[in-house]
């Protein structure tokens, strides 16, 4: 303990040096921190300032300005757009120009005014890239807009196709974030909250794929197992009769099973024995209960997986095999919806902190060719040993809870314990003589603890409680008398200097 107080009193030293000699410094010297911010925002460049600027200056139109400077080869009518509670419209060029649009005349000239190169090359179509409100709040004013215009809905993650059919306020309005998913924009909370799943990196080591198996082990590994050579995570076996005591191990992962829905109810088809029938309503309460997102790949078939995890086993998920290490869960949701013509998102809450996504197959998008496709592929899969998903159940933690989990230094551990307690340390820290202080009086008062102390194990022990569970206890009242003393001794350093003159004069 005594060589941390050194280390204390030697970074103060360190500290205080080097504003002194920051302050001493000649001024080509001084500012070269000031500099080197300079120089760093100039390497930033400016369009990147410029776009950071228009989200702040133009409101809920500065974040489709923001993306239009990252555009490159966008046809010369693309502009920025958004709908104001008044009805009207306002547009955007990428410069920030704003044009006002309250008529079908002001409508018009919204290309020669923001974009008069397209109007003088006699391009009248629009590309326009809207806000989320104008889909969400403001969506009757589109029918101001010209029908074959194209439309985007900027999110915080990017841009994404929009389709229109119908007029007003009931109109239907549909996102495409994937080439084959799809979203229609009923509900902003509920679109945030699936933008947000679908743009998250898959850790294939968080992803549990679980084979449901009579006689198998009543709970998981907090780690997949992996193969010895390859090192290729392997399906997780389970006893059914444990599914809900099983995950608790995997908490904050995902779990990942494959069957047939028949009657709200999960068919699969062990290696031996007959097919295990479990609630789906079960199987989402366990993984609700232990904190874990549930995947449900439904087929027709009872088949689970086998062998090797979903990226690689030997009964093979269908395209899963087309994903890689890095990509999004968009993406894994898009390379199943390829094989059936395409996938539906429907979002809604499942509880507390906790949000239900459905894929199911998008009948819009798919015509007799794709049904007669997805029946041989079916047929296929009989032979191939692989796994067709028909639609997809997923229970997953919401955008709040994602992010408090990222958040944790510590997994386990809310951040609204491990904050407060590393403020607490870090406090206790830079008050360390209040706080040593302190626990010294602590001791003395207890001649059995000091004569402890006194001991090489004691003073181990001692050290230890005082940095990880008095420092986070005290650090924050420590900082405030310590920063107290310091600035009392500020104020007081004059009078202690005129005490000193006059004292050397008598």
């Amino acid at each position: 303990m005594h060589a941390l107080a050194r280390v204390y009193r030697v970074a103060n030293g360190a500290l205080i040096a080097l504003a002194m000699g920051c302050t001493a410094a000649t001024p080509a010297s001084g500012n070269w921190l000031t500099s080197l911010v300079r120089d760093f925002g100039e390497i930033a460049g400016n369009t990147s300032m410029r776009a950071t600027r228009a989200a702040a200056e133009l409101g809920p139109l500065g974040k489709a300005v923001a993306y239009l400077e990252t555009l490159r080869g966008a046809p010369n009518g693309t502009l920025a757009a958004h709908a104001t509670p008044e009805g009207h419209w306002q547009f955007a060029n990428r410069a920030g120009e704003i044009f006002t649009v309250g008529t079908a005349d002001e409508m018009r000239r919204v290309l020669p005014a923001l974009a008069p190169d397209a109007a003088a090359s006699g391009e009248r179509k629009l590309t326009l890239y809207l806000s989320e409100d104008s889909l969400f709040a403001n969506r009757g004013a589109l029918d101001q807009i010209p029908r074959d215009a194209d439309l985007h809905i900027v999110t915080d993650d990017g841009a994404y196709p929009v389709t229109r059919s119908g007029k007003g306020e009931h109109q239907v309005l549909t996102a495409r974030p994937k080439p084959n998913l799809t979203i229609d924009l009923v509900d902003q909370p509920l679109f945030d909250e699936t933008m947000f799943l679908l743009a998250r990196t898959l850790k294939k080591s968080s992803i549990r794929t679980i084979a449901l198996e009579r006689g198998a082990g009543k709970s998981l590994s907090s780690a997949p197992r992996t193969e010895s050579e390859t090192k290729v995570p392997l399906v997780d076996k389970l006893d059914p009769s444990h599914f809900g005591e099983g995950l608790r191990a995997i908490r904050g992962q995902t779990a990942l099973v494959t069957g047939r829905i028949d009657d709200g109810k999960l068919v699969v088809a062990p290696a031996h024995g007959t097919e295990i029938s479990l609630e789906v309503d079960g199987l989402v309460a366990a993984a609700r209960q232990n904190d874990v997102n549930l995947i449900i790949l439904q087929s027709d078939t009872t088949r689970q997986a086998g062998g090797r995890n979903w990226l690689w086993q030997k009964i093979e998920v269908g395209g899963l095999s087309e994903t890689a290490e890095g990509t999004t869960f968009g993406d894994f949701l898009d390379a199943l919806a390829a094989r059936r013509g395409g996938f539906k998102l429907m979002t809604s809450r499942d509880g507390p902190d906790r949000v239900h996504i459905a894929a199911v197959p998008d009948y819009s998008a798919v015509g007799f060719s794709g049904h007669a496709a997805n029946a041989i592929e079916d047929l296929v899969s009989h032979v191939t040993g692989e796994v067709v998903t028909k639609a997809i159940d997923i229970r997953a933690r919401d955008r709040g809870m994602e992010l408090e989990y990222d958040a944790r230094l510590i997994p386990g551990v809310p951040t609204s314990i491990q904050f407060p307690y590393l403020i607490g340390v870090v406090a206790g820290l830079l008050a360390w003589p209040t706080a040593r202080r302190w626990w010294t009086k602590i001791l003395t008062e207890r001649d059995d603890v000091v004569q402890h102390a006194a001991t090489p194990s004691g003073r181990l022990a001692s050290g230890l409680v005082f940095i990880l569970v008095f420092l986070p206890l005290v650090g924050i009242p420590a900082f405030l008398v310590q920063t107290g003393i310091q600035v009392a001794e500020v104020l007081l350093a004059p009078l202690r200097w005129l005490r000193r003159v006059l004292a050397s004069k008598a």
